[in-house]
């Protein structure tokens, strides 16, 4: 049940740039954690450049205005390797869809129980998953 936002600085991504970022993230989720197809969950934010601001070099990487942020949150549990694993596919999925430069992906992981989480009706429809049960969560 992942949630994806996906920031990106205003001007520099058409729709169809944006589709296929989008697309290239839901790929790999599919991919990596084996998620149905079906679990699709996406914000896309568009922000003008005063408002989505970055450093343009950070720990030996360099970032032009092409940069995206993609926020994921998950249900936790999943092992170490298999995290690891899904943020090597993201960037080499959306790098190539959106034909950036490999540096201008920041990826951030957040990880909750559960019980943190309602898909509707005010339920925590996944309260009783707990950690390390596999991937389908």
């Amino acid at each position: 049940m992942p949630i994806a936002k996906i920031h990106v600085r205003e001007g520099r991504y058409d729709e169809e740039r944006l589709s296929s970022v989008s697309k290239a993230v839901q790929d790999a989720l599919i991919g990596v954690l084996q998620i149905p197809p079906d679990d699709f969950f996406q914000i896309i934010h568009v922000l003008p450049p005063n408002r989505f601001l970055h450093t343009p070099s950070f720990l030996g990487l360099t970032y032009s205005d092409d940069f995206i942020l993609l926020e994921l949150s998950f249900i936790a549990g999943r092992p170490k390797e298999t995290r690891l694993a899904l943020l090597a596919e993201l960037n080499a999925r959306v790098v190539a869809a959106a034909g950036i430069s490999p540096d201008d992906l920041m990826i951030q992981l957040t990880e909750a129980p559960g019980e943190n989480f309602s898909f509707g009706r005010g339920l925590a429809q996944r309260a009783n998953i707990s950690a390390g049960l596999g991937p389908k969560i």
